[in-house]
């Protein structure tokens, strides 16, 4: 099996139970599941990735540094419990902050899934490659990297550049079980992508918005038996879209010309004790990659002043908190 890529080009699938999973129905499904959580009335790019490209890219950074099958197959499989329109789904069963929801799910979505079955089948045991704490190369806490932070980073659409893609992939390597840059230059234009994408897109207040909205229109689907619960999981973005917009819902449809309406401009982020039309918290995301020196592993933050007081900041404010009046 042969898969082209919008980042990595050509990704070759040469195992079978690889070709198997990625073939079964439920892991075709991310296809028409967005990363960006987003409703198509307010996409704003020519360049759209979903789950489905990313978890296939993620399965190509592992086993091209060399991770372990186990490992491999949980990258593969690392986003598959993701709802339609990811995230957004976070603001309905969390609503803290968090963007954990579908992690929380993963181990249940597997296990009573055929996929599940295909894994036993060949003789592999759940929680080895689910709950696994030593998949150090595929995930990471912030502010590492690993295979998950470094594939959705260049294949965002906002910092799509494949020649930078190629130069990042390059300046890689396995340290110890852990990604290390060979080339603190390169090492530090990844820290900036990533910066750049967390202020204005990631964290952003129009981002947000969209979420908020999107989450309204989905709740009051819910409350209305337009869609179950469960249908979020079994459907993708496009079904659920086919579905509300087909009730011709007075409320949905003053949500959708809201969000059609929504001008990146006209957001004003409000002070404490005025009014406002949103409010809520968002994670901070920021790295910090390690780079190999002289034969020793540093931190960007080691030899770079500015970012080390960059990393201060961002550790003594964790979410962004946000208060929103729309002009």
């Amino acid at each position: 099996m042969i898969i082209k890529d919008k980042i990595w080009n050509k990704i070759v699938i040469d195992d079978d139970l690889i070709e198997q999973i990625i073939k079964d129905k439920d892991f075709q499904r991310l296809k028409d599941v967005s990363q960006f959580g987003i409703f198509k009335h307010c996409f704003l790019f020519d360049i759209e990735f979903s789950r489905f490209e990313h978890s296939v890219g993620v399965y190509y950074l592992l086993k091209k540094f060399g991770a372990k099958k186990d490992e491999c197959i949980a990258g593969l499989l690392h986003d598959i419990s993701h709802g339609a329109f990811s995230h957004v789904l976070d603001l309905i069963f969390i609503n803290d902050g968090n963007e954990e929801f579908a992690d929380s799910i993963l181990y249940e979505k597997i296990s009573n899934s055929h996929i599940g079955k295909i894994l036993k089948e060949n003789g592999y045991n759940l929680d080895k490659i689910i709950n696994n704490q030593k998949h150090i190369i595929l995930d990471q806490e912030l502010p590492d990297i690993a295979a998950d932070r470094i594939d959705y980073t260049l294949r965002d659409p906002l910092g799509m550049n494949i020649q930078l893609a190629k130069k990042i992939i390059s300046s890689l390597k396995i340290v110890k079980g852990e990604f290390v840059f060979n080339n603190s230059f390169v090492a530090n234009l990844f820290a900036q992508q990533y910066y750049v994408l967390n202020n204005e897109f990631w964290s952003s207040a129009f981002w947000t918005v969209n979420h908020k909205i999107l989450a309204q229109i989905i709740k009051h689907s819910i409350e209305k038996d337009y869609i179950k619960k469960e249908d979020l999981f079994s459907l993708d973005d496009h079904q659920i879209t086919k579905i509300i917009e087909g009730k011709k819902d007075k409320e949905i449809s003053r949500l959708i010309k809201k969000m059609k309406n929504l001008d990146y401009h006209k957001i004003e982020i409000v002070g404490k004790g005025e009014e406002y039309d949103y409010c809520w918290k968002k994670k901070n995301r920021f790295v910090n990659p390690k780079i190999l020196i002289n034969r020793r592993v540093k931190k960007l933050s080691d030899i770079n002043l500015k970012w080390k007081l960059k990393l201060e900041y961002f550790k003594k404010h964790p979410y962004f908190e946000y208060k929103v009046k729309l002009k």
